[in-house]
Formats: C-alpha cells, sequence, structure tokens
C-alpha cells in the first residue's frame, strides 16, 4: 500500500506543479481505485479526503516556490481568494466527518462536472468573441479583478474543497481563466498559492476531525513533493493551449472514474 500512494502521489503532485490544481483532482479518484485493483488493501472515503489534503498541501508549496522564481504569481489575487477560503475549507473540512462516504463523492463529482461545463462554456464565449489566447501576453502587474467577487469566490471554493479533501484548484482555474481573463499561467502559478493555503486550512480541520491513517503521510508527501517542481518547470515551458486540453482530460477522466466508483 505503501509503495502504491508513493506513485499516486508521484502522478498527483506532477499535475499539480504542471496544471495548478493541488492534485487532489487526480489522486482522489487513484486512491479509491488503485490499490483494490491491485489487491493491496482499500481506502476509505474519508481516509482517503485526509490523505488528499495532506498532498495537495506539500504539492501546492513545493509547486508555487518555482511559480514564484518565475513570476507567475499574483498576490493580490492569491491574498483576497486564499484567505476566505482557508476560513471556509478549515470549517468544512472539520463538519465533513459527519457527511456519508456516498454525499461527499457526488459533491466531488458535481464539482468535477461544474468545472468542466464553465472551462468550455469560457472557450466557446471566448472563440465567439474572437478572445482566444488574446489575454496572453498581459502583464501580471495590470491584473486587478473586482474584489469582491474574489472573496466570494474564496468562501464558496473553500466551502466545497474542505468538505472532499481538495485544495480547490481545478474549480478556480477555468472561473480566472474564463471569467477574471488572468492569463493561465499566471493563473496555474497563483491557483497553487491559493490552493497552498486552502489545504493548510483544511488539513488543521481533517486532524481536528481525526480521520487520518498517519501510516501513509510520509509516502504522500515525499512523491507530491519531488513531483511537483518538475511539473511548475514543465509548465514553464509548455504552451497554454497544451496546458488547457491536458487540464480537460484529467477533469474528464476523474469524473468517469468518481461516477464508477459512486455506482460500483
Amino acid at each position: 500500500m505503501i509503495l502504491t500512494l508513493f506513485f499516486i502521489s508521484i502522478c498527483g503532485g506532477f499535475l499539480s506543479g504542471f496544471l495548478g490544481i493541488g492534485g487532489a483532482l487526480v489522486i482522489i479518484p487513484l486512491m479509491l481505485t488503485v490499490p483494490s485493483i491491485i489487491g493491496v488493501g482499500v481506502l476509505s472515503v474519508k481516509i482517503v479526503s485526509s490523505l488528499s489534503i495532506i498532498q495537495v498541501f506539500f504539492a501546492s508549496l513545493s509547486g508555487v516556490i518555482i511559480h514564484k522564481k518565475n513570476s507567475f504569481v499574483h498576490f493580490g489575487t492569491l491574498f483576497f481568494v486564499g484567505v476566505p477560503l482557508g476560513i471556509s475549507a478549515l470549517i468544512a473540512s472539520y463538519f465533513s466527518k459527519y457527511f456519508h462516504n456516498n454525499i461527499i463523492l457526488i459533491i466531488f463529482a458535481l464539482m468535477v462536472l461544474v468545472t468542466i461545463l464553465t472551462l468550455y462554456l469560457g472557450e466557446i464565449i471566448n472563440k465567439k468573441n474572437n478572445r482566444v489566447e488574446s489575454n496572453e501576453n498581459l502583464d501580471i502587474k495590470s491584473i486587478n479583478p473586482n474584489k469582491k467577487l474574489l472573496l466570494f469566490l474564496g468562501f464558496f471554493t473553500g466551502a466545497l474543497s474542505g468538505t472532499v479533501g481538495s485544495g480547490g484548484g481545478f474549480i478556480l482555474i477555468p472561473l480566472m481563466i474564463n471569467f477574471l481573463k488572468i492569463p493561465i499561467k499566471i493563473v496555474v502559478g497563483t491557483t497553487l498559492g491559493i490552493t497552498f493555503i486552502g489545504s493548510l486550512f483544511g488539513s488543521i480541520g481533517k486532524l481536528a476531525s481525526m480521520e487520518f491513517d498517519y501510516r501513509f503521510i510520509i509516502p504522500v508527501v515525499i512523491g507530491s513533493t519531488l513531483a511537483s517542481q518538475f511539473g511548475a518547470k514543465i509548465n514553464k515551458r509548455t504552451s497554454p493551449i497544451v496546458i488547457s486540453y491536458t487540464l480537460q482530460a484529467v477533469l474528464i477522466v476523474s469524473f468517469i472514474q468518481i461516477l464508477v466508483k459512486i455506482f460500483k
């Protein structure tokens, strides 16, 4: 089981640094399915949720260091989304112990579905208005989104992400790209910073609710931390279109895996 979690965390960590999603989108479905498939055991939804938020914490911290060096972090957006997200994630992660496992999975599936629809809707609108990649050359100093909208976005995303054990990055990315019109590489770097704050508070809530299996934390931390920095470095060399299509593919595959788990 420990070796299995290590390799799953490498996968989640790489995609965390590359896409800015924290990694929960990938590792939650994998942790729920892979161990039983290869015969090393079964993890409950709540244990997976707790391990996931620990993985997100270390992966996002590791990845955001590289993105900051690349000047892909907008600190104004990070603060106005990250702080309310962290507070609501703390509360939601603690009370998530009262939710049935299937309820948590259904919430997670709905989050992924809404993210997919938001991503595609934004692309359709941008193509219709000939705005595809028009904001990719926007200077980071000129970015000034509505602060009230950012606060609402943080509280709402934190409540959902704290419940399921994610950092909330995969929800924020399409919203920030398509509706706040922030360049995708700055979105990825900034979202990792926001995810770090959310997962920090979420981890505290999970610890308080006593839903951890401490035997599995070390392989999750090592795998995700090493891989996240590598993913962040690859992000700098990758075109925005490739990043966008990779995110879409990961969302669709994860959604299918979650549905299979719910109806199994």
